[in-house]
């Protein structure tokens, strides 16, 4: 209390309301993995280094893009028209084993938002080796998680890349995971489970052997991986072509030119053949002097080599024809497939001695593209290589959404998946009983299953404490780390209060606020507050002497959480005509 003694008029503000409970969020997680770079304005993050970031976008300027694959497609055919061309597409090596970028367009393409990126290394492997999986290292993973430990915002772990690591990898990242939430509190584990390519049954009892016996009520795994709609990553000069049809022009090229084409600069007393483009419709104009068709191109200039090989390329594929000035010859196909960019012709004809290289007055400076076959090729490679993910980041931005439009005590389940054509399993009805239920270890995998007439459907909603009647189902156990996390935080300011009945008062009323509002909302079950929760705490009721002697004000929360309809038995009988 203040102590008055100048003469004056004093104001003082009594606090009447009581303190209030901020909610914290719910769905913020984080993905631990490989990027293309790290730079942040300008710096170059340390490897594992947490970094929020609000959309895609912002990823793409902080971190890169995908992995851009090594192609190689084969155009076969009688002829270049589009009718008669058939495309075989391959990967120039294995395909990378880099998945954080994609899985990130499926976290936001379902509902996702603000996030922490924790980059753990950078691409490597060009090419890639014939085990991808040598290039993820279950260490720098695990320093990943350990830096995002420090993070207090993250409610979610997703390691989406750990799926490809061998079992007792997988199983080292999975059990750290649901160990740093039980030591925290307030956070919950997404996991996959991965498709061994047996059954189904199979796929259950090795992911079952990916996971340990502890902690299991802060984790959930799905299963199986998707075919989404997201397009393989390339660049079109990455994409070699062999072009063996009648009358190729591409042979040796790369994707590149068939979409752009490729130009080169009109030089005087040259002819510019890029290697890496075809010709058809050039034109050279000789003042004064009649180039006909037969003439016997000698190779000279700086590439003797390289020159030999084009003018036996002219010979042999050009189709050249003198016009009626007698001073332009068109060259209606030239397939150039040798290397250098330069090279200087001279004709030795008897009718046309004065011909040489510097009576040449323009160079070939344009090159054919074809956009038709561009994308047919596209197509084809996206046919082919069907980019397929593992659902742990897609259901991260289930949470998120579902969160958002409902609360987080609405289980994430009987909801659609965006960017997703079909699972690459179809599970059905028989073979999910086993992944559902466990008596052994009570393990549950939730299944992504797709119904006629609704699509892609999150078909689960249980913890890994399958068999466990408190913490089965997810939104129950993220309900309890909301509420503790809110209150946790909340009650921060009774620190070194007064332990008695006036702190005790102030504290049960902002919890009892709180949890009204969530009663309110449809988190907890009962028609009156009191059948929803109880809050207590005091002297003789949750407390003894020794415990206010010894610091301690203990609280006692009871929550009568929400829990999911998860089997819905419709029961008919034959009732007796009265009437």
């Amino acid at each position: 209390m203040a102590n008055y003694k100048t003469p004056g008029v004093y104001v003082e503000e009594i606090s009447k309301l009581p303190a209030s409970v901020a909610p914290v969020a719910t769905a913020i997680p984080a993905f631990i993995g490989y990027t293309e770079k790290r730079v942040l304005k300008g710096k170059t993050l340390a490897a594992s280094t947490p970094v929020r970031i609000t959309s895609l976008l912002e990823y793409e300027e902080i971190f890169g893009g995908a992995f851009d694959e090594r192609l190689t497609v084969t155009l076969t055919g009688t002829s270049v028209a589009e009718a008669d061309t058939s495309i075989a597409v391959a990967a120039t090596t294995q395909l990378s084993p880099y998945t954080l970028y994609n899985n990130l367009v499926m976290y936001f393409g379902n509902g996702g938002g603000p996030c922490y990126i924790v980059s753990v290394g950078l691409y490597s492997g060009d090419p890639i080796p014939a085990i991808p999986s040598d290039l993820i290292d279950v260490s720098e993973l695990q320093d990943g998680l350990a830096a995002v430990e420090k993070e207090d915002e993250v409610t979610l772990l997703v390691v989406p890349e750990a799926i490809i690591l061998s079992t007792s990898n997988r199983k080292t990242i999975n059990d750290d995971m649901l160990a740093q939430c039980n030591k925290l509190q307030d956070r919950f584990a997404i996991m996959d489970a991965a498709v061994l390519g047996g059954t189904v049954n199979d796929d259950g009892i090795g992911f079952r052997a990916d996971v340990g016996a502890d902690y299991l009520k802060y984790g959930a795994s799905y299963y199986p991986s998707l075919k989404t709609t997201i397009g393989l990553n390339f660049e079109n000069s990455g994409v070699a072509i062999t072009d063996s049809r009648t009358g190729a022009v591409f042979n040796s090229q790369t994707l590149a030119v068939i979409k752009d084409g490729v130009t080169g600069a009109a030089a005087s007393g040259t002819v510019t053949i890029n290697a890496f483009g075809s010709i058809a419709g050039a034109t050279i104009t000789v003042g004064g002097n009649a180039l006909v068709e037969g003439v016997d191109w000698t190779a000279a200039g700086d590439n003797p080599t390289t020159a030999a090989s084009l003018a036996t390329a002219i010979d042999g594929l050009a189709s050249v024809s003198a016009v009626s000035a007698g001073n332009v010859v068109t060259i209606t196909s030239i397939a150039a497939g040798t290397a250098g960019n330069s090279i200087t012709l001279v004709t030795t004809h008897p009718a046309n001695a004065a011909v040489s290289g510097a009576t040449l007055t323009g160079g070939i400076n344009s090159v054919t593209t074809d956009k038709t076959l561009y994308n047919n090729i596209v197509k084809e490679i996206n046919k082919t290589f069907e980019v397929k993910l593992y659902p742990s980041a897609a259901m991260a931005g289930i949470y998120a959404r579902v969160d958002f439009e409902r609360g987080v005590w609405k289980a994430p389940a009987n909801v659609s998946l965006r960017l997703v054509k079909d699972p690459t399993i179809m599970v059905t009805h028989e073979q999910q009983e086993n992944l559902n239920v466990d008596a052994t270890s009570g393990k549950s995998i939730n299944v992504i299953r797709k119904f006629a007439g609704k699509g892609v459907i999150v078909w689960g909603a249980r913890t890994l404490a399958g068999n466990d009647n408190e913490w089965r189902y997810v939104p129950v156990r993220r309900l309890f780390i909301f509420i503790e996390e809110s209150v946790k935080k909340a009650t921060e300011f009774v620190v070194f209060e007064p332990n008695d009945a006036n702190t005790w008062l102030r504290t049960k009323t902002m919890i009892e606020n709180f949890l009204t509002s969530l009663w309110r909302d449809g988190a907890l079950a009962g028609a009156k507050p009191e059948q929803a929760f109880f809050v207590k705490v005091g002297l003789g009721e949750t407390m003894t002497a020794l415990d206010i002697l010894e610091g301690r004000m203990n609280i006692e929360i009871g929550l009568a959480a929400v829990r999911p309809a998860e089997f819905i038995i419709l029961k008919f009988s034959h009732k007796l005509q009265e009437s």
